[in-house]
């Protein structure tokens, strides 16, 4: 990976690859993430396996998140062409992003983990609905031939109030699995705001180097 002295903007970090550069693969092209602030296609001469520009890209994947690069713009068959902009992060900031992301990824298995099991207690729980209903069917006819309307009525109030019970915890597990997603949610926030710190003081020890 080539390196700069001074001048550490996104054109004179790309503009060293504009003449007798290699631009052979430099392994998978990582996962990225939309910034208004850089996308859209460069203006550097370099191609595609496509012969096409190559588009502005921002890596969203373990510890090269938040890092600019070039790749190829296709949206069906991207190859494998893509230059890294960015110079590499620092070592401090490598391991807080892998941290963060396997707490992302525990997080994310541990709701995973409860979806199945609540899809697999909620099925249970409606094959055991079906057969009560079969039953309760069945014991209703019986009842009806010997007991008065009185004591139909109370265990009609009885299956109402069984009924309420059961809306009541299916509530309570929905409500939970949204406090979740929230935690969720704030642990990504925290990702995005520990990154977008790194990047200004970066960004300020470049134009340090610079002056």
């Amino acid at each position: 990976m080539p390196s700069w002295d001074e001048d550490t903007s996104d054109a004179s970090l790309v503009s060293g690859f504009s003449e007798g550069h290699d631009i052979s693969p430099r392994g998978p092209v990582p996962d990225t993430i939309f910034d208004p602030d850089y996308n859209g296609s460069d203006d550097v001469q370099l191609r595609c396996k496509h012969d096409k520009p190559l588009h502005k890209f921002v890596a969203f994947e373990g510890s090269d998140t938040g890092r600019k690069f070039l790749g190829c713009g296709c949206k069906e068959g991207m190859c494998d062409t893509f230059h890294w902009v960015d110079l590499e992060w620092p070592p401090t900031l490598q391991k807080a992003l892998i941290r963060l992301w396997g707490m992302y990824e525990e997080e994310k298995d541990t709701r995973i983990s409860g979806n199945v099991e609540y899809a697999t207690a909620n099925y249970q729980l409606v094959l055991e609905k079906k057969e009560l209903e079969q039953e309760k069917v069945k014991l209703m006819k019986e009842l009806s031939l010997t007991l008065p309307m009185s004591e139909l009525g109370k265990i009609k109030t009885h299956e109402l109030e069984l009924e309420k019970a059961r809306k009541e915890k299916a509530m309570a597990q929905v409500s939970t699995l949204k406090e979740e997603k929230k935690k969720l949610e704030y642990c990504m926030g925290d990702l995005f705001k520990a990154l977008q710190e790194k990047k200004e003081k970066l960004k300020q020890i470049s134009e340090l180097c610079a002056e």
